[in-house]
């Protein structure tokens, strides 16, 4: 393998792979990333058996050939090298990869290619395709709720369902839920639910950009994303997820409307002293105002006031503040509409987008700590 290319352009496509390199030792291949070169076209691969990233880029390439790289070693290396071309040349007998740029020379040692893992086929799948924007956004709405509770792993993902004509997730860690749909037309004619892992998620919300669109294919096993030149491939995860439609609300008693930066910044300051406890606030709300109390504890007091419009009677709810800043970090509207029905029921956040777009949050009421 011989072949030469820019070294910002390297350390970037190697970025985008490196986010699926093993992070155990058990099987020291898993630590490395795949190079393969054939004609001009560079693919890199790497894999922890349940999450693959592929990518493929354009070289100057001379001589065909493979390798497997210890990661984190070829990453270091060639992030410090300066912004100039460099030259790659594969010793095969040793499976040694050298690394030329201007002044500096590397001999690395690699793992033979062989060794590496095929990254799984989605066969017999259905596929679809959607606006990467869209999917980004209903990403960064759902991993919020995903829990970290890996006895539970129906909860660790998010739950994917595939409609003719519209795209539904849903996470929730009991203690809250996110669900989020979108109007999409498919060519699917039976509905796809499956179950998206938390981590796959997140890394998709780190690769996916705002322009374009992603080329989606789901079986039974695995889900395979497609977008810029890039394939992210996931293990399903098994298991039944819960019935989320039992506990969202049909209606609500009375519905407050907020400026979001105003309610956003109220809570983060009340939150400032109820995190030294147990991060719990009390929330009242009537005609024309929203009060936020921390719990008096031995930290001390917060109240915060701030201007509503109401519908329907006062209420009152105590629920976990870091819940709440998160939906009201990711909300984009310029006001935020609450639903409640009393202080034993969720709280409920929902917004509403003109081309059809649907966010709902829960956030579960707790027992006061005063």
């Amino acid at each position: 393998m011989k072949f030469s290319i820019n070294q910002k352009v390297f350390y970037n496509a190697l970025n985008i792979v490196r986010r699926a390199v093993a992070k155990n030792q058990t099987l020291p291949i898993l630590t490395g990333i795949f190079l393969s070169l054939e004609k001009n076209t560079l693919t890199l691969k790497s894999t922890d058996l349940e999450l693959g990233i592929k990518y493929n880029l354009k070289v100057e390439g001379q001589i065909d050939g493979s390798i497997v790289m210890p990661a984190t070693q070829f990453l270091n290396i060639i992030r410090e090298l300066p912004d100039e071309e460099i030259k790659i040349e594969l010793n095969q007998d040793k499976w040694q990869l050298q690394i030329k740029c201007l002044n500096s020379l590397f001999k690395i040692n690699g793992f033979d290619p062989d060794e590496f893992p095929n990254l799984p086929q989605v066969e017999e799948s259905a596929n679809f395709n959607f606006p990467a924007s869209k999917f980004k956004e209903m990403i960064k709405k759902v991993r919020i709720s995903t829990s970290k509770d890996e006895t539970q792993p129906a909860l660790t993902g998010a739950l994917f369902e595939v409609e003719k004509e519209k795209v539904k997730m849903v996470s929730t860690n009991t203690y809250r839920l996110s669900y989020i749909e979108a109007p999409l037309k498919t060519n699917v004619d039976e509905k796809i639910a499956v179950i998206l892992p938390g981590s796959t998620l997140q890394e998709l919300n780190n690769l996916l950009e705002d322009e374009g669109s992603v080329d989606i294919e789901v079986d039974s096993n695995y889900v395979r994303f497609t977008f810029n030149g890039i394939e992210v491939i996931s293990r399903l995860i098994e298991g039944k997820f819960p019935n989320y439609e039992l506990v969202i609300p049909d209606e609500s008693n009375s519905k407050f409307r907020a400026e979001l930066s105003q309610l956003q910044g109220a809570v983060k300051r009340a939150s400032l002293i109820a995190k030294l406890d147990a991060n719990i606030i009390n929330i009242f709300a009537d005609a024309g105002l929203m009060e936020i109390n921390s719990a008096e504890g031995s930290s001390g007091y917060a109240h915060e006031e701030v201007k509503i419009d109401l519908e329907g009677p006062d209420q009152k709810i105590n629920i976990d503040a870091g819940y709440f800043i998160d939906v009201l970090k990711v909300l984009d509207d310029d006001e935020i509409n609450i639903e409640m029905i009393g202080p034993l029921n969720p709280l409920v956040v929902k917004s509403e987008s003109e081309a059809g777009d649907k966010f709902i949050y829960l956030i579960m009421p707790v027992r006061s700590q005063s």
